[in-house]
């Protein structure tokens, strides 16, 4: 009974992830697109505006914070230092990523993010000196190509969203592996991480829309439009859902499932896109979209790979003689 329980949270959370991934990225390009809103800084100000509230009010305010034992309040500083690099890390990438969605389709702007493993190779390598097996440089072969397929085919090409989503996809390669260092190595859990983050970050993102988009207090069109309003809402409270539903997916299952699960949004997401917004998808792009997967698959299984190949190798070795 308790194991039939387990599967059925379990699928619920999957489910409940891949629909918020899905809907968070179309609604804001709905946004984008429908409402002539040119404020990507400021929906994510709001965003993180929101993901701080919530859990700000959940560990004050309910028996989360009491089960931590008021430990979530006490933070080093060497910890705090590392936190602040990665809150700049955490509201760069989530802003140009919305940047990006501005100018491009999702459908592009997705097969762009998926290239995120092969920019993690790359800078654990030139950073971090950190070597990887053949068997990981092999994985990225695949995504390499894609993405060239993909870039070449996009119909709705725009040099300004391209070079953006390159940059948030770096960002994000950098925020995966400091976030990673403090989880494992600093033992700092998601949820307390995530309050950490979210107050330098929204501070940021504060600084950055007062600077680049100051004119949103002149634009009359934000003061009527209660539509486009319900809209933002909706869109702030998927961002806190999506936030919050990577930990639990994460807690039911493990890091590398939620990986997978990521290449399953993406295709999705793709699909969600040509039919709300009718954007042209090459086959080139098709193609192109099917090589960053199959790569982005082999990459999370490249352990299991290398030791089933190396088991079979060692099986098809004559034995020595005594």
């Amino acid at each position: 009974m308790l194991q039939d329980r387990l599967k059925l949270l379990t699928l619920l959370s999957i489910c409940g992830w891949l629909f918020l991934s899905v809907t968070l990225g179309n609604l804001n390009k709905w946004i984008f697109a429908n409402h002539n809103f040119n404020y990507p800084l400021f929906l994510t100000t709001l965003h993180v505006l929101t993901t701080y509230i919530v859990i700000h009010v959940a560990l004050h305010k309910t028996s989360l914070g009491v089960a931590y034992d008021d430990q979530w309040k006490q933070l080093p500083t060497v910890q705090g230092n590392k936190i602040q690099v990665l809150s700049v890390m955490f509201a760069a990438s989530i802003a140009l990523g919305n940047i990006a969605i501005q100018y491009l389709y999702i459908s592009f702007a997705k097969m762009i993010f998926a290239l995120t493993p092969l920019t993690t190779v790359l800078v654990s390598r030139l950073l971090l000196c950190k070597t990887h097996n053949n068997y990981t440089y092999i994985a990225l072969i695949p995504i390499c190509l894609g993405s060239i397929l993909c870039t070449l085919g996009e119909v709705n090409f725009s040099a300004v969203g391209f070079l953006v989503a390159i940059l948030s996809t770096f960002l994000r390669s950098l925020k995966s592996l400091l976030q990673g260092f403090l989880l494992k190595e600093e033992r700092i859990d998601s949820v307390r991480l995530l309050y950490y983050m979210s107050l330098p970050s929204l501070i940021l993102l504060v600084m950055a829309t007062a600077v680049f988009e100051h004119d949103i207090l002149l634009d009359l069109n934000l003061y009527t439009n209660i539509h486009l309003w319900s809209l933002i809402i909706c869109s702030c409270f998927c961002a806190v859902g999506y936030n919050m539903m990577n930990f639990i997916v994460t807690y039911f299952t493990c890091p590398i499932t939620l990986q997978v699960l990521g290449n399953v949004s993406i295709v999705l997401s793709v699909l969600v896109s040509v039919f709300i917004f009718n954007n042209e998808v090459s086959i080139s792009s098709w193609i192109g979209m099917s090589g960053i997967m199959l790569g982005t698959f082999l990459y999370h299984k490249v352990n299991w790979i290398s030791t089933s190949l190396e088991w079979a190798l060692s099986r098809g070795q004559p034995k020595k003689e005594r």
